[in-house]
C-alpha cells in the first residue's frame, strides 16, 4: 500500500474522527440524565423522611378543636337606632314596611287616579303673542288611557283663542295601529261633531279587535284660513281576546297576624305571572296604603291576596272601616311587545270589616333578605368601607333630605317608590256602613 495515493487514507481518519466525537455525546448524555435522576431520587427521600418526622410530631398530641359556629351579627332594629351607623339607621327607617305596600297621599293622583288623563291646554307656537287673548291653545284627550275589551273610547277636541272657543275651517282625524316598530296597518277615520265643549267623536273599539297595544290618535285642524296645526294622542287597548283574567265581585278581608288580608275574587284564563294593585282608604276616605299582589296564577285559582301591612295601619292612625279601591291588574309578558295583558278593573269600592287600631302589629317588617342586607352594613362598616346613608323616604316618593341622623317629618313613612300602574278610576264611596260589602 506503499504507492497508494494519500487521499485514500483520508476517509478513514474522518470516520474514526466521528466515531469518537459521536461516544464522547453519548456519554455526556448519558451521564445528564443519571444526575437529574440522582437528584430527583434525594428529593423524594429528602421528602419522605419529612412526612415521617411530622408524623411522628403529631403522635400523642390532642386532636385540633373543632371550629366554632360562624359569628352573626345579631339583627337590628329601629329600637336600636342610637347605637346603629347611620347607614344601617338609615336603611331600616327606609325598609319599616315590606316592598309591596307603601303609604299613599292625596298627592299621589297617578295611584289615587290611576287611569286619569292629564292633558292640558297646548298653545300653538305660531300665535304666541304678548296679548293673551290672541294665543289659540288645543287640547286633545280621552276619557282615560287604558281600554279593555268593548270600552267605548271617547275622544273630545277643544280649540280656544283666549278663552274663546274657535270655530274650525275644517278638521281632519283618525287613528292607527302602533306596533314595536312604528304605525301599522292603515288609518281608521275618526269622525268629530260639534258638542257643548268643543268636538266629541267615538272610536269603535271593533274595529282594532286584532290588536294589542297603542292605538296614535291625530287631527289636523284648520283655525284660520290656510293655518294649520297637528295633535296627535295615545291610548292603550286590550282587546277582549287577549284578556287574561276577570274579576269577580266577591271581596271578603280578615285580621290575619296582627295585618289586614284582603282577598279578591278573580277567574284566571291564562295561566302566568301577575300583579294586582290595590288602594286602602280610612272611614273618612283619607288615602291611607297602596298595596300589590306580585306572583303565579293559575286556572284554579280563585282569590288573591293583597296584605296590608299593621304597622303602616298604625303608623297613619288609620280608623276602620277601611275601604279598598282601585283594584286593578295585568298578566306579565316577558320580552314580549306589549310587555303586559290588561285586566278591565273592579269599580266602586268595597267596605272591611270594623278592625280597632290596637289589633294590628307594630312590629316592623323583617325577612331573609333584609337581614342579610343589615348584616353585610354591619360588617362592611366594622370593616372600615364608608357607606353613604340615602335619605329618607316619604310618601310621594320624594326624598327627605339631611343627615342620616335627622328625623323624618312627623306623619311621613318610609315607602317603596310607586310603581306607574294604571287602570280604570272606580267610583267614590257613597255610604259608610260599618258591615262588610260594596258601595
Amino acid at each position: 500500500m506503499a504507492g497508494a495515493p494519500d487521499d485514500e487514507e483520508e476517509p478513514v481518519e474522518r470516520g474514526s474522527s466521528r466515531v469518537r466525537r459521536f461516544a464522547r455525546g453519548s456519554l455526556g448524555a448519558l451521564g445528564l440524565f443519571a444526575g437529574v435522576a440522582l437528584l430527583a431520587t434525594f428529593g423524594l427521600i429528602a421528602w419522605g423522611l419529612a412526612w415521617l418526622a411530622e408524623r411522628g410530631s403529631h403522635e400523642g398530641a390532642p386532636p385540633p378543636e373543632a371550629a366554632g359556629p360562624a359569628q352573626t351579627v345579631a339583627i337590628a332594629s329601629l329600637a336600636d337606632a342610637d347605637t346603629l351607623p347611620p347607614s344601617v339607621r338609615r336603611y331600616l327607617e327606609n325598609t319599616v314596611y315590606p316592598p309591596n305596600v307603601g303609604r299613599l297621599t292625596a298627592a299621589q293622583q297617578d295611584l289615587v287616579h290611576p287611569n286619569r288623563r292629564f292633558e292640558d291646554y297646548r298653545p300653538i307656537p305660531e300665535t304666541f303673542s304678548q296679548n293673551a287673548d290672541e294665543i289659540v291653545t288645543v287640547r286633545l284627550t280621552c276619557d282615560h288611557y287604558y281600554y279593555e275589551g268593548d270600552d267605548p273610547i271617547e275622544v273630545s277636541l277643544e280649540v280656544l283663542r283666549g278663552n274663546t272657543p274657535v270655530e274650525l275651517l275644517s278638521l281632519d282625524a283618525g287613528a292607527t295601529r302602533e306596533g314595536r316598530a312604528g304605525l301599522e296597518g292603515n288609518r281608521t277615520p275618526l269622525r268629530f261633531t260639534p258638542g257643548e265643549d268643543g268636538w266629541l267623536a267615538s272610536l269603535d273599539p271593533t274595529r282594532f279587535a286584532d290588536h294589542h297595544g297603542p292605538i296614535l290618535v291625530d287631527a289636523r285642524i284648520e283655525y284660520a284660513p290656510g293655518t294649520f296645526h297637528e295633535e296627535t294622542l295615545r291610548l292603550f287597548f286590550t282587546p277582549a281576546g287577549r284578556i287574561p283574567a276577570r274579576f269577580t265581585s266577591e271581596v271578603d278581608d280578615a285580621l290575619v297576624n296582627g295585618h289586614l288580608l284582603v282577598r279578591i275574587g278573580i277567574e284566571v284564563d291564562q295561566p302566568g305571572q301577575y300583579r294586582i294593585d290595590a288602594n286602602l282608604y280610612d272611614r273618612n276616605d283619607r288615602p291611607i296604603a297602596f298595596g300589590a299582589y306580585k306572583g303565579e296564577l293559575s286556572r284554579s285559582d280563585r282569590t288573591v291576596p293583597i296584605e296590608f301591612f299593621g304597622r303602616l295601619l298604625r303608623d297613619a292612625g288609620a280608623r276602620s272601616p277601611f275601604r279598598i279601591g282601585e283594584i286593578r291588574g295585568y298578566r306579565f309578558l316577558d320580552g314580549a311587545y306589549p310587555d303586559r295583558e290588561r285586566m278591565a278593573a273592579l269599580p266602586g269600592r268595597y267596605v272591611t270589616r270594623d278592625h280597632p287600631l290596637d289589633a294590628f302589629s307594630a312590629d316592623e317588617f323583617m325577612d331573609a333578605h333584609k337581614a342579610n342586607m343589615i348584616e353585610l352594613l354591619m360588617e362592611d362598616v366594622a370593616r372600615g368601607i364608608a357607606i353613604e346613608a340615602p335619605p329618607i323616604a316619604r310618601p310621594g316618593g320624594d326624598p327627605v333630605p339631611g343627615p342620616a341622623g335627622d328625623a323624618a317629618p312627623e306623619g311621613t313613612q318610609p315607602t317603596p317608590t310607586p310603581s306607574p300602574e294604571a287602570t280604570t278610576p272606580n267610583a267614590p264611596s257613597t255610604g259608610a256602613s260599618a258591615s262588610p260589602g260594596r258601595t
